[in-house]
Order: C-alpha cells, then sequence, then structure tokens
C-alpha cells in the first residue's frame, strides 16, 4: 500500500524542517518546497530518507509568484500521482512601524504570507475533490494574529487573516471530506530567515512551561491534525506556545503582575 504525500512548503529551515521531521516519521512521502536555500533543503532530505527511509523531492520556487505555486502543484502531483496533505508553512516575517512600511514590502508580506496559501489551498483543494482524496490541509498562522504589537501590524494582520480565511475553506471542503485548520506557534527557537542572529536568552522565562518551542513541536501537532484521531476537527485553530498567550500580564500601573508573581 503506496504512504501518504505530503506538500510542506518552507521546509529547508525553522519550523518547516521540524515539521517534515515528523510528518516523515510518520510515514509520509515528502514534497518540500523550498526558496533558494538547496543545501539546508538537501539536509533535510538526506536526514528524511536515512533515517526514515521515506521518500522526500524537492522543488525550488518563490511563492510570491503565481506561476510558481501552479508548478509546484503540478509537479507534486506529477511525481506521487496524489497529495494527501498540505502543510503550507511558508512565510516571511516582517516587524516594523506601519508608518516606516513600504508599499512593496506590504505587498511581499501579502503574497507570501496570505495570498500563496489560499491559492495552495485552491489547488490542492480541488486535486482532492477530483481524485475523492479526504485530505487536510494546515495553515501556519501566528500567535501575533491574536496578541497585537506595535510593530506587527503587517505580519500579524496577514496571519489573522489567513486563519480567518481557513475557517471558511473548512466550511468550503468539508463536505468533501477535507479538513483545513490552522497552528499559531509562539516563541520557536529556530532562528528562521532574517532572523538568524537572534538570540532567544530569557525568552523562556516569559512561557508558563518553561521552555521555548521547536519545529517538531508544531510538526506534531498538524501530524495529529492530519491523522484520523482528528477527524472530527476542521476550521480550528491551536496556539502551540507553551501556553505564552493566556498568562495574565497587566501594566505597572494598575497594581498586578504575572499571574504567577514568583516569577
Amino acid at each position: 500500500m503506496s504512504r501518504k504525500t505530503a506538500i510542506i512548503t518552507g521546509a529547508n529551515r525553522g519550523v518547516g524542517r521540524g515539521v517534515a521531521n515528523v510528518f516523515a516519521e510518520k510515514g509520509y512521502d515528502l514534497f518540500l518546497a523550498y526558496n533558494g536555500e538547496t543545501e539546508k533543503a538537501k539536509e533535510v532530505q538526506q536526514h528524511v530518507t536515512e533515517k526514515y527511509g521515506v521518500r522526500c523531492e524537492l522543488f525550488d520556487c518563490d511563492l510570491s509568484k503565481v506561476e510558481d505555486i501552479y508548478k509546484l502543484v503540478d509537479t507534486a502531483v506529477g511525481i506521487y500521482g496524489k497529495i494527501d496533505v498540505l502543510m503550507s508553512n511558508a512565510g516571511v516575517g516582517y516587524e516594523k512601524y506601519l508608518r516606516y512600511a513600504k508599499v512593496e514590502e506590504i505587498d511581499h508580506v501579502y503574497m507570501v504570507n496570505y495570498r500563496a496559501g489560499i491559492l495552495l489551498a485552491t489547488l490542492v483543494g480541488q486535486h482532492m475533490i477530483d481524485n475523492k482524496i479526504k485530505g487536510s490541509m494546515v495553515f501556519t498562522a501566528s500567535v501575533k494574529s491574536i496578541q497585537p504589537t506595535p510593530i506587527d501590524c503587517i505580519y500579524g494582520g496577514m496571519k489573522a487573516g489567513l486563519k480567518r480565511s481557513v475557517q471558511s475553506i473548512a466550511r468550503e471542503f468539508g463536505p468533501f471530506g477535507i479538513r483545513a485548520n490552522t497552528v499559531s506557534p509562539g516563541c520557536i527557537a529556530v532562528n528562521p530567515k532574517g532572523y538568524e542572529d537572534k538570540t532567544y536568552e530569557g525568552d523562556a522565562d516569559r512561557i508558563p512551561i518553561g521552555r521555548t518551542g521547536t519545529g517538531e513541536d508544531i510538526g506534531y501537532m498538524a501530524a495529529f491534525l492530519c491523522s484520523e484521531e482528528a477527524g472530527f476537527i476542521t476550521g480550528e485553530n491551536i496556539c502551540i506556545d507553551g501556553g505564552m498567550t493566556h498568562q495574565m500580564i497587566y501594566h505597572n500601573d494598575c497594581g498586578w503582575t504575572l499571574e504567577n508573581p514568583d516569577k
């Protein structure tokens, strides 16, 4: 019996790399999309094929380009014949006060962090319908869609929009047996592109569970959402943040501190 197949975008580093490791561990054949970091992608490919014995194909693309997205799906289907899972994970970070944001930067965040996932859902969803595949789609959102900061108007807004759109995707594709959910990572210590020099020193102190997250933490939740055990879950958003978004923090002038006064 053939293994299930998963498309994972942004799989060459960070969260995507951890997700790829978990799906390979679960026995999926992988189609890993990445952008311009071929050596990192090949490292992931070598790791999952040697450790888990799964098939893993790579595809270099720019998700800001519509033609690349069409080619991505066509290539994956051409190689494997069917797609059971879409893990739309790729994204670009963007932290800037709105009054300093440039139009071309806003457009780029929109194209990669929102439009690409929606278009992938359209193409993969239609493939699943045409082939009567009761598949699953998972999209990487962010806790910043819930907890706004002064510098994430664009990034957080796009992630919030993605999360809301996936709820409608779940309603549209549900009658065909296709489920769609989002996962919202918190502080995941993976040094994503553009943040290679970031240190996570002290970050664990503000996370109730006492540690930062890993890409595999996101992967295990995504794999669960794609499993039969989650067969009645769709249109949901799961925060994977060690409890950080539920931590009660008040301004000092109100006389309140963290909900745990010992920290």
